[in-house]
């Protein structure tokens, strides 16, 4: 039943987290990327917190100085490094091409689980592995790349990042008694303290003067809550409550329970189900390059799923 349960919090994750893109698109600009990393997460992490608070009650659970340290490294892997360099990498990249390279992530979860937590590998998820990464790098063709190096870089430092987050998030809630919505809720409120002192420390001159030297205009002079009015505030909310709380409650509620190869379906499913969602709501259509690309992903992700299916007995 739990493992029901854990196939439909997939299901979510996926949902919200293909649609952010398209949502982040929807607020044409209003945001400066890090504002709005910083806004999603703080009202996300007090939505969740109650439930956090509510699970450390029933475990009858107080937190330790230690749990704090892993708030703070959690924080720091999602909110400041991850989440902020992929919404900043938009800025510089198509938002599907982002989405494309943040799927990247997934490889590096899986190999990553396998050293921290002792998750095996079998063919078949190696051959399912190879074949969705040459449909991922097919798309993005790095031989005639035509873009923003600078776009490039912090997409795939934020994918290595996050696939750090998920699998500490794992290790964590097994080795200790909290729980993944007590993880992530504190994490996400320590991380969006972590983002305040690097939004105060834009504000200083020479600082600001250095992101503007290397072509990271984003990190300079970054607000608070300008550009926030009556025509985006919905928009906003959608990406704090549904992308942030919701997507990564799912997210971790499923890892708790399955394994890290099942839960990463939700970032090849990704790539596939995004430039979908755009093409619904903001009619962005798909080139026959990008379809081919997809093709080989959803044959590796069809491996992926039921090679899994049996195992995870859902």
């Amino acid at each position: 039943m739990k493992n029901r349960f854990a196939f439909i919090y997939v299901i979510m994750a996926t949902l919200f987290f293909s649609s952010m893109e398209v949502a982040i698109k929807s607020s044409k600009g209003a945001f400066n990327p890090i504002q709005l990393n910083f806004i999603r997460f703080l009202v996300g992490g007090l939505i969740l917190m109650p439930i956090a608070l509510n699970n450390l009650e029933k475990a009858d659970y107080k937190l330790q100085k230690s749990d704090y340290f892993k708030f703070a490294i959690s924080g720091f892997m999602n909110v400041v490094v991850s989440m902020s360099f992929y919404t900043s990498s938009v800025a510089y990249i198509p938002a599907y091409t982002a989405a494309i390279i943040f799927a990247g992530n997934t490889f590096f979860s899986i190999m990553l689980a396998s050293i921290i937590l002792k998750e095996k590998i079998d063919t078949r998820t190696f051959v399912a592995l190879a074949i969705s990464l040459f449909g991922i790098m097919y798309i993005i063709n790095p031989f005639n790349f035509e873009g923003s190096l600078i776009g490039v870089v912090l997409c795939l430092t934020s994918a290595v990042f996050f696939a750090f987050y998920g699998v500490l998030g794992k290790f964590f809630a097994r080795t200790s008694n909290m729980s993944s919505i007590v993880i992530t809720s504190f994490g996400f409120l320590f991380g969006v303290a972590e983002l305040l002192i690097l939004i105060c420390l834009s504000h200083i001159p020479a600082i600001s003067d250095m992101f503007l030297s290397i072509g990271l205009e984003k990190f300079s002079m970054i607000p608070i809550f300008a550009g926030i009015n009556s025509s985006n505030i919905h928009i906003l909310m959608y990406i704090a409550v549904g992308v942030t709380g919701m997507g990564f409650a799912s997210y971790f509620l499923a890892m708790e329970n399955l394994p890290v190869v099942f839960v990463s379906l939700v970032f090849f499913i990704k790539p596939v189900l995004a430039p979908i969602i755009a093409y619904i709501f903001i009619r962005e259509v798909i080139s026959m390059h990008n379809l081919i690309g997809l093709m080989f992903i959803v044959i590796g992700s069809c491996i992926l799923f039921f090679t899994n299916l049996k195992k995870t007995k859902i």
